[in-house]
């Protein structure tokens, strides 16, 4: 657990040191924050439950709304983060993180520091699979020096027995293959057997 007065001299440090809007959040950063934790940027804003704080860490993104009668925090790693975009309107600015669960949108009013949370981001994603990358290409790369084996004695080769040919004899005749044949069946033409009928009228042809 982290004290008020640390959580409170990390703001100053970067410039995100609160004076009315937020500080009921900023209190509940003492009970979500790890021992070990650095906030690198905070900003307040909203998002789809309405007004919080986006905090950013060594560790993970914050997104901490706390009411009178309820709170909610939002925990993200930056390894599950697939995507963020960023676009900002004339007064404010729209940050978008893509997880393979869901997808946060938050705005603030605060351009300059809300795209300096999204460059943060980028940056750790792109340490993070870059580190992965790394790690698999010397997972796959083989050890330079050579494992000597003793040498194995060979046994000689046993011989295979070869089978020769023998010419069966026939006692009885065989059938050639023209005996398997069908015998042909003459071409009928299917018309033939159609009758051919002829339809009077009972009534005169004016009818």
């Amino acid at each position: 657990m982290v004290s008020m007065k640390e959580v409170t001299k990390q703001l100053r440090a970067i410039g995100c040191d609160y004076a009315l809007w937020g500080r009921s959040e900023i209190r509940e950063l003492t009970n979500i924050l790890m021992d070990e934790e650095k906030i690198l940027q905070a900003v307040n804003g909203y998002y789809d439950g309405g007004f919080a704080l986006l905090c950013l860490t060594n560790y993970r993104v914050l997104v901490v709304d706390k009411k009178p009668l309820a709170l909610t925090v939002e925990d993200l790693r930056y390894d599950m983060i697939a995507e963020v975009d960023f676009s900002a309107r004339v007064f404010t600015s729209v940050f978008h993180i893509y997880t393979p669960m869901r997808t946060l949108i938050f705005t603030s009013w605060s351009m300059r520091k809300l795209r300096a949370s999204m460059n943060y981001i980028q940056q750790r994603i792109m340490e993070l699979r870059n580190n992965d990358y790394l790690m698999n290409q010397f997972a796959q790369q083989p050890t330079s020096g050579s494992v000597r084996t003793a040498p194995t004695k060979r046994r000689p080769r046993q011989a295979v027995p070869q089978m020769e040919l023998t010419h069966a004899e026939a006692t009885e005749p065989t059938a050639d293959f023209d005996a398997y044949r069908q015998p042909a069946k003459p071409l009928r033409n299917p018309y033939t057997k159609v009758p051919l009928l002829t339809r009077r009228r009972r009534y005169p042809s004016f009818y």
